[in-house]
């Protein structure tokens, strides 16, 4: 699929987040720059009570935001050097807990559910600046 604009990539994001459920798993994938973050930041708010400042978990590795639907823990793996740091950050808890959005998911895939739902952003320089191709899978 592809999405045109920032505009088109929220309303993929309120989509998807209106059917998720207290359990899910949404790795989100893709280089750099391609619109994880901001799919996040979209999920998120709209599944949050007022707006909220979403902040990229790049640093602090995950945020958790109290929702509608629950908790929501977004993570972001870049930064981790083994699958071993997982524990320290509260990774296997919320994964029972809570909805998680996982940026860079690919060190933890071993741990998580065969069904867990994959998002993968990419660009093509033809489509325009603020076009992504999104491929979803689960």
């Amino acid at each position: 699929m592809i999405v045109k604009n920032l505009s088109q990539m929220q309303d993929l994001a309120v989509e998807i987040a209106s059917q998720a459920q207290i359990g899910d798993i949404i790795g989100l994938k893709g280089t750099l720059g391609a619109g994880k973050s901001f799919f996040a930041r979209s999920f998120i708010n709209a599944l949050s009570e007022s707006p909220v400042d979403v902040l990229s978990p790049t640093f602090n590795l995950v945020y958790s935001y109290d929702t509608k639907k629950g908790e929501i823990f977004h993570f972001d793996l870049y930064r981790l050097k083994s699958a071993e740091e997982l524990e320290n950050i509260g990774f296997f808890d919320a994964l029972k807990n809570g909805i998680c959005l996982i940026e860079w998911p690919e060190i933890a895939e071993k741990f998580l559910r065969k069904d867990y739902f994959e998002i993968t952003f990419s660009f093509d320089e033809k489509l325009g600046s603020d076009a992504r191709i999104i491929e979803i899978k689960y």
